[in-house]
């Protein structure tokens, strides 16, 4: 789930017109898992947009607007401690992103880090991008963070999911990492061979893979047809669905319009039965990623 600003949403919109000005807040996340009749929901800081290519802000401006988003979200998830979990976002390019994930070093507010590799115009094929990418990971992993990170999208296909398991993922150490949209992105022309790519080194047990979750936020996309939800399907038993866990991308989409996207998936009644009960480690204890890393 995501929160938006009205400093935010005057630059990118998408935000809810309900609100005056348009804006995202926590009263809202909540009221839609309760419509859901969902307990508790990750809150990811969208600061990540300041970094927009598209909006042509300075340095300086993409830092300090970067703090104020993260501010804002802390604030707004501390007002429901036992809904909402929140997680800090930086764009990884620029240079202020390790001093913002190093101010948040012990909060218990922004419990994790969110990542997202076409907003920020990260091509990791660019030795210098990765580099940078590779020493936020460290950051991260320094502090225990776990990571949700969107990489699909663009032109990002196999071949780059290949360079991001096995020159960035490392990185990682022991923290947790959860891929956005189960790897899915716009255009959606490579969501299955990026989710493929990760399930033939999950098969093959590679240990930088063991802990790797996936979310099945705004999956499937309205756009793709009958065989691509086939394939991914799939691609997502072959990775295993204890590995996968329920999201909507609020507020592109409520929990409750979620929950009916998923029909198009043809799950299991297993297979819907652990989805419900799948739950990440940082918002449960005794959570399946918790069984997975034993």
């Amino acid at each position: 789930m995501h929160l938006a600003s009205a400093e935010l949403c005057r630059l990118v919109g998408e935000c809810l017109p309900s609100n005056d000005p348009p804006a995202v807040f926590g009263s809202d996340a909540v009221h839609a898992l309760d419509e859901a009749h969902v307990a508790k929901g990750v809150i990811l800081s969208c600061a990540y947009l300041y970094g927009l290519p598209s909006l042509h802000l300075t340095s300086n401006d993409i830092a300090s607007k970067t703090r104020r988003e993260n501010e804002f979200t802390a604030a707004e998830v501390a007002k429901y401690p036992t809904r909402l979990v929140g997680f800090l976002s930086v764009n990884p390019l620029q240079m202020s992103a390790i001093d913002e994930i190093r101010h948040w070093s012990g909060s218990r507010v922004l419990v994790g880090l969110k990542l997202h590799f076409p907003a920020s115009g990260v091509h990791i094929r660019n030795p210098s991008e990765r580099r940078r990418v590779e020493r936020v990971f460290k950051a991260a992993a320094a502090q225990h963070l776990p990571i949700v990170i969107h990489l699909g999208g663009d032109d990002f296909d196999d071949a780059d999911a290949e360079i991001f398991i096995r020159s960035v993922l490392p990185d990682a150490g022991t923290s947790w990492v959860q891929i956005a949209h189960a790897g899915g992105g716009y255009p959606l022309d490579n969501h299955v061979r990026v989710l493929r790519t990760f399930a033939n080194h999950i098969a093959q047990d590679d240990p930088f893979t063991r802990r790797v979750l996936f979310d099945l936020a705004y999956v499937p996309a309205p756009e793709e047809d009958p065989t691509a939800v086939m394939s991914l399907m799939r691609e997502v038993r072959r990775i295993g669905i204890e590995r996968f866990l329920f999201g909507s991308d609020f507020n592109v989409l409520s929990p409750s319009q979620e929950i009916e996207h998923l029909a198009r998936l043809e799950l299991t009644t297993d297979e819907e039965n652990s989805l419900r009960r799948n739950c990440a480690p940082w918002v449960c204890q005794e959570s399946t990623a918790a069984r997975l890393a034993n």
